[in-house]
């Protein structure tokens, strides 16, 4: 009989069997002596298994834990789950992927993913911070032309022709990373998402979308000097 366990696949987006392929025990125990006597004192037992999801082949590590002082009233072991990846169906958001970003943007902005995903706060909001004047300083505005993040935000306006009330938002992240590297004030997880939304509508629009609608009216420009030279 086929081992299965039913867990959430981030693939499938939703509860999918999975096929248990292997399993590896982990233990430590702690023994100690009592009048001859020895005893189990501390301990910790993990069991790691591979699963593969039955709807779209996609793997997945389950890490099952327990330890002394883990059980219930009957004195069964209770077990704690971890799963890598990490199972995304607490409503926590993904990495978009962007094909047209810098390299460096595009490493900061999965950094700030990653700790948003972890629950660091402070981490986060520092991270909206530094990828905000990253792009201001791609774009060519460093310290020489705007001391000051506020400052370089008001040239993106003009740099990257971005309207007045996007500007306005933007600045709205500058404080909330001053507030967290400043001042150790985390934002709560609503107001940090929308700042991650905001980054990655601003990242959309300066470049993704730009740059995939060049190189879309690029591939026709070229299409159509074939035609007009077969035509002639």
């Amino acid at each position: 009989m086929t081992n299965l366990k039913r867990i959430y696949c981030n693939t499938c987006k939703g509860d999918t069997k999975h096929e248990i392929k292997s399993t590896h025990d982990q233990s430590y125990h702690e023994e100690y002596e009592d009048h001859g006597q020895k005893f189990l004192g501390y301990y910790e037992d993990t069991e790691f298994s591979f699963l593969v999801c039955r709807g779209c082949d996609t793997g997945a590590l389950e890490e099952k834990w327990t330890c002394s002082g883990m059980h219930d009233h009957n004195g069964e072991d209770i077990y704690s789950y971890k799963y890598h990846p990490k199972r995304m169906n607490l409503g926590e958001r993904e990495a978009k992927r962007f094909h047209h970003v810098d390299k460096k943007l595009n490493e900061t902005y999965k950094e700030i993913i990653t700790a948003s995903q972890q629950g660091l706060s402070i981490v986060t909001a520092i991270g909206v911070r530094a990828l905000l004047e990253g792009i201001c300083v791609l774009e060519g505005i460093d310290d020489q032309k705007a001391w000051g993040l506020a400052k370089k935000i008001e040239h993106l306006k003009d740099v990257c022709n971005i309207p007045d009330t996007i500007i306005d938002g933007l600045k709205g992240l500058k404080f909330i990373g001053d507030d967290a590297a400043h001042r150790l004030n985390a934002s709560d997880k609503h107001t940090l998402n929308l700042s991650i939304d905001l980054l990655e509508s601003l990242m959309m629009h300066m470049y993704e979308a730009k740059l995939d609608l060049e190189h879309k009216a690029e591939k026709l420009k070229k299409t159509h000097n074939k035609q007009s030279q077969a035509d002639s």
